[in-house]
């Protein structure tokens, strides 16, 4: 073997450099990525830790509504039809307010492991102060329903309002 020109020698020490240097560049971008990956988990874990801190802080008040909900919550029984009972009950109340019904139907039920719900859709007009008394007496907590979906929409004459809704009633899981 040939011993290297000065030419090939300064070619071969800027190449090494070149490399050394290329190197050096995909090392330091990698562990600055694992860096900034690692204390993007600190700060998730820190925030989760917080989350876990507000959480414990409120057991107590977090127990006591289980409680209330387990004794307090509706089951279905057999003999029943829940969603009829549903709709009964809510377009009853809503003819109590003075509220016309325009159109009412089933909605979709849904099951799962912590509760089973039924719910019910409807197109009221009335009066707009009869239908905040109605909303407001439709969302109680005892009674374990809620509006699930709202559309109030003004109708020609000013204190007159339409309504599309969907109302569910959440009952006990199946045991």
């Amino acid at each position: 073997m040939r011993k290297l020109t000065k030419s090939e020698e300064r070619l071969s020490i800027i190449l090494i450099v070149a490399i050394f240097a290329l190197g050096n560049f995909y090392g330091l971008s990698y562990l600055f990525d694992l860096m900034s990956s690692s204390a993007h988990d600190v700060s998730e874990l820190r925030s989760q830790v917080r989350s876990n801190e507000i959480w414990l802080k409120e057991k107590d008040l977090w127990l006591e509504r289980r409680k209330w909900i387990e004794a307090t919550q509706p089951r279905i029984r057999p003999d029943q039809v829940p969603q009829s009972e549903l709709l009964e009950s809510v377009t009853t109340s809503a003819k109590a307010n003075q509220l016309q019904i325009q159109e009412q139907s089933f909605a979709e039920n849904l099951s799962t492991p912590n509760y089973q719900s039924v719910a019910v859709r409807l197109k009221l007009s009335g009066p707009l102060q009869n239908v905040i008394k109605w909303l407001v007496q439709v969302q109680q907590p005892e009674l374990f329903q809620a509006i699930t979906s709202f559309s109030l929409k003004s109708a020609n004459e000013p204190p007159t309002v339409s309504l599309e809704l969907e109302i569910a009633r959440w009952y006990a899981p199946k045991t």
